[in-house]
């Protein structure tokens, strides 16, 4: 009833200026955000949740003022003022005499179409726009804060206390949203994790990458307009969610650029972050972040299951989503048990024409398995003695790109697998492999090494192919791959024709072709 109350007033143009004839309302499980034209308005719903608390008029003054605050860091242009809403007689008004019946945050309104969950789904986010928001948390990360306090966030005790609450908030949704052996499963690896692993999170506090982080950091919270990135929304509600590893925030915006169905702009952000920041320990830990991130939102998207106003049809939804959460949770509890499992070292290789992908895709795996990737591109110019991005558009099977060179450049890539297999380092061979004799040859290092060895073999419709190669060509790329190269090699190139390959179409980018290609991938691993 107190919400109704609260609706019905806030709801009214009238509140916000005469010459505000209609506005919007967007509501989410702790808060609602009026929109009016030029500001928006958020309003704090009285609440609680446990880990939030916002159901008295002081508390919600005091948790505007915190947003206010702390959303100024990475976002000042938009946060303008905390305003109360007053009450005279019948008469209510923001900033007028009267009671204080309520507060709200003030923000400069930007177009929704500018949100970037709405821009990805659009396909209009790209690489550049990734550097931009690595660029920005950088800095964030840099200058953040830190101190005891909040180190102790990163501890084992603090990161268990919040996964113990979400298991315990979630035990309801059992058999709902998420099934009875997935609960079980991400309870039961994540403790052994946690347990296991003690030495790894020690070392992320030791090393200085527990701060004062975002803590809400997903492409709903990001704005992208005229080339400015914005983020905002942070977490004011509760520190132990805002105080953690810079991983944890990392690991949620690459989840959802997973769930949201662009798994190779989630392997490209991680990617940057870590060349820009030096942050190489991040890969112990990020997909233990991942999944907790994952069943956070799972979490939270139960939780609007509560809410007595929504239809059916909205319930089905919410269904829906929280299952998908859960179930990506899931997916990345399978890939960091295999640190548990003292599993061997695994060598993957791409094997594919060019210009399908395979670049795109050995990011993406390197990033899921922690691997390393050794390039033909990159080891063919440091044989040669020159720059990686210096372009040699030779003819095919001339110049750099001989039978000679080639051979020389294979030689090489499978000397330093097998030296870094023997070191338990997983390894992606980022290559054409388009013989069997090539792709024997490196099944031979697996079986000497004991690597688990598949082939991620890359296929794409042409006009895709031509496109991407027209458009790589004029940026800079460290890849001499065109569509005449393309042409050429079709005649010889030899598709995989044993067991042990996985076939790739990044062209398809549903999350459900995306996500078993992934499982299918991890079981092939555990199979071998």
């Amino acid at each position: 009833m107190v919400q109704e109350k609260i609706l019905n007033i806030i709801k009214k143009p009238g509140l916000y200026g005469n010459n505000i004839k209609n506005v919007s309302v967007i509501q989410t499980h702790i808060s609602y955000v009026v929109l009016t034209g030029k500001y928006a308005y958020k309003f704090k719903k009285p609440v609680n949740f446990g880990f939030l608390d916002f159901t008295t008029l002081d508390k919600r003054k005091h948790f505007c003022e915190e947003e206010l605050r702390l959303n100024k860091r990475l976002c000042p242009e938009i946060y303008q003022d905390v305003v109360p809403i007053t009450q005279s007689n019948n008469h209510i008004e923001i900033a007028g005499d009267g009671k204080v019946i309520d507060y709200a945050v003030k923000m400069k309104e930007f177009p929704q179409e500018s949100i970037m969950t709405k821009l990805l789904k659009k396909g209009e986010v790209d690489e550049k726009v990734m550097d931009k928001i690595v660029d920005i948390l950088v800095r964030f990360y840099k200058s953040g804060k830190r101190s005891e306090e909040i180190d102790y966030f990163g501890s084992i005790k603090a990161i268990k206390h919040n996964t113990d609450e979400n298991f315990e908030q979630t035990k309801s949704f059992i058999n709902l949203t998420i099934p009875k052996d997935i609960f079980n499963s991400i309870k039961k690896t994540t403790n052994k994790f946690l347990e296991g692993k003690k030495d790894l999170f020690v070392a992320r506090v030791k090393n200085g990458f527990i701060c004062d982080c975002h803590g809400d950091l997903h492409s709903g919270n990001i704005v992208v307009e005229n080339d400015d990135v914005c983020i905002f929304d942070c977490i004011e509600f509760n520190k132990r969610f805002r105080f953690s590893d810079v991983a944890s925030d990392i690991g949620f915006l690459a989840m959802d650029l997973d769930f949201l169905g662009c798994p190779y702009l989630s392997s490209y952000l991680i990617e940057r972050y870590v060349g820009k920041s030096g942050d190489v320990g991040i890969f112990d830990v990020l997909n233990f972040y991942k999944c907790y991130r994952a069943y956070v939102r799972g979490k939270v998207t139960g939780f609007k299951l509560n809410d007595s106003n929504i239809d059916k049809g909205e319930k089905e939804e919410i269904i829906k989503t929280a299952c998908k959460y859960f179930d990506l949770a899931y997916y990345y509890s399978q890939l960091f048990s295999l640190d548990l499992e003292g599993k061997k070292p695994i060598l993957f290789i791409t094997s594919g024409l060019t210009g399908t992908g395979k670049t795109t895709v050995a990011r993406k795996i390197a990033m899921d398995y922690n691997a390393k990737i050794i390039s033909t591109d990159a080891v063919r110019k440091e044989l040669a003695g020159i720059d990686k991005f210096e372009r040699h558009h030779d003819a095919y099977n001339t110049g750099l790109y001989s039978p000679e060179k080639m051979i020389q450049t294979y030689k090489k890539i499978l000397e330093k697998a097998k030296y870094l297999l023997k070191k338990d380092e997983n390894i992606v061979l980022d290559a054409t492999f388009k013989t069997e004799y090539l792709r024997k040859k490196a099944l031979e290092v697996g079986e000497k090494t004991k690597a688990s060895f598949l082939i991620l073999y890359t296929v794409c419709p042409e006009e895709v192919v031509k496109k991407y190669l027209e458009e790589r060509v004029k940026k800079k790329s460290i890849s001499d791959g065109r569509w005449e190269i393309y042409v050429k090699q079709k005649d010889s190139f030899e598709s995989p024709k044993y067991e042990n390959f996985i076939e790739i179409d990044i062209s398809k980018i549903s999350y459900d072709y995306q996500i078993n290609v992934f499982r299918k991938i991890f079981d092939k691993i555990c199979e071998v």
